[in-house]
């Protein structure tokens, strides 16, 4: 029996070393959220403008036309929770901090990355962020969170083709949503709403907004800690886009998301899903604003900084 294993022992070990080989290969591939977190954990004394949110947010609102020193650390799926873990990651380093925005779209309230079908991003948080926030053994590993296949494609990609996947400029905004590849708006339209849109009568979404909404509150708590102010943000969508979207869950959002800004003073909320400024040309697809519309978008929320700052 001991001799059994011992051969199991010594099997197993070249077994663990290709693991872990295989592994920190994965891990020192470049990536948005290791870029982002480097990019924090080195210039977050500085920062006076931090953007957060999803998708929304990654692609719609550059840093580059803000007025004050501002970062986008906004990401695809990026829910309430992680937006929170983020500034209290950086709590005591963001010491020039004068304005967040943080965007809110029609699903942000009943939703969140760790119940959803990108799930899997999870692990770039507590991976790359080193956030404790997950128990779920496959967050803590890169190749245990995806097909072989994939990993491989991904080792070929970055060690043999050179190819070096991010997408995100030197301030955080998300490049890839270009005007010229832009999608068919009345086809995204449509499939976008129906993919974020949710029976927000069921029990576990009432659990979900509940939670959303005390994440919220301690977001603007955290603001009004730090005195500096909190701009909530519903982006411009599409026509194709806001004619599909459930009625009551729009609604319901828009009027919590309002009051809630009411009730702080150190809180605004702009709706601007309808924006009359915001024309085809600005999207990339019908919820998601191109390079264009995110000059325009980003040109005015920095005007609506300044103007609280004078």
């Amino acid at each position: 029996m001991k001799r059994f294993t011992t051969k199991i022992i010594l099997l197993s070990i070249p077994i663990l070393l290709l693991f872990t080989g295989i592994e920190l290969a994965l891990r020192y591939i470049p990536n948005d959220y290791k870029y982002k977190k480097e990019y924090l954990d080195n210039n977050s004394n500085d920062i006076e403008t931090l953007i957060l949110g999803n998708s929304h947010a990654y692609f719609g609102i550059s840093p580059v036309y803000f007025t004050d020193k501002t970062f986008n650390a906004g990401y695809v799926s990026q829910s309430l929770d992680y937006d929170f873990e983020i500034l209290s990651k950086y709590l005591n380093d963001l010491k020039s901090l004068k304005t967040v925005v943080l965007s809110i779209s029609y699903p942000t309230l009943y939703t969140s990355l760790r119940l959803g079908s990108e799930s899997w991003r999870v692990k770039n948080y507590v991976i790359y962020y080193e956030m404790n926030i997950s128990n779920r053994i496959s967050d803590f590993s890169e190749l245990l969170s995806f097909k072989l296949r994939d990993n491989f494609y991904n080792l070929i990609e970055y060690y043999i083709k050179r190819n070096i996947p991010i997408y995100c400029d030197e301030l955080g905004w998300g490049t890839s949503y270009n005007s010229k590849d832009a999608l068919s708006l009345t086809e995204t339209g449509k499939s976008a709403a129906i993919r974020q849109s949710i029976d927000i009568r069921q029990e576990v979404i009432q659990q979900e907004f509940k939670n959303n909404i005390a994440i919220l509150n301690s977001i603007i708590e955290f603001c009004n800690d730090k005195n500096a102010r909190l701009i909530l943000i519903t982006l411009p969508a599409f026509k194709a886009y806001r004619e599909n979207l459930n009625g009551e869950q729009l609604n319901t959002t828009i009027r919590t998301v309002s009051e809630l800004a009411s009730n702080y003073n150190n809180c605004d909320y702009y709706n601007l899903i309808s924006d009359s400024n915001f024309v085809e040309k600005d999207f990339y697809d019908a919820d998601h604003l191109s390079e264009i519309g995110a000059k325009k978008l980003s040109e005015l929320i920095s005007s609506k900084i300044d103007e609280t700052q004078n």
